[in-house]
């Protein structure tokens, strides 16, 4: 169900947001309970990732209906880009990289979760709801429900 997609959205942001209440508690957060917490952000954004292309992307270009959309080809692009970024934030920021600079990790972090909230915000307005109503009609636009 394409709705799923925007409940995922707001678990990945809810993750998001432990992520950083860890990282900001005083006394600090253990590093297993950041790693535990990293874990289940990249777990949630791997698994919406997935669910985004079976439900959005791949129907839009296969029905070859995604230039109707006109920002739907810009945020599949920012779309990856975004991914890109993370992947970049993940591996610059390993367990003995946060250990040595938590306020430094805090900062990056507060950048990334920034970026997650716009990019949510962006293509829930410019590709789902847009796609929703060019792939299922109406209906589908109102309710974020594909039948």
């Amino acid at each position: 169900m394409t709705a799923d997609l925007f409940e995922e959205h707001r678990l990945l942001i809810a993750a998001a947001d432990a992520l950083l209440a860890a990282v900001r508690r005083n006394p600090p957060a253990r590093s297993d309970e950041i790693t535990q917490l990293r874990v289940r952000v990249g777990t949630l954004a791997l698994a919406h990732l997935r669910h985004e292309d079976e439900m959005i992307i791949k129907p839009l270009t296969q029905s070859g209906l995604v230039d109707q959309l006109p920002h739907a080809a810009a945020m599949m692009s920012e779309l990856r880009h975004g991914h890109g970024q993370y992947s970049n934030h993940v591996g610059t920021w390993t367990v003995a990289a946060i250990e040595a600079d938590r306020a430094g990790y805090e900062k990056a972090l507060v950048r990334v979760i920034g970026i997650l909230h716009i990019m949510i915000e962006l293509e829930e307005r410019l590709l789902y709801w847009p796609a929703l109503k060019l792939l299922h009609g109406d209906e589908a636009a109102q309710t974020g429900k594909a039948g």
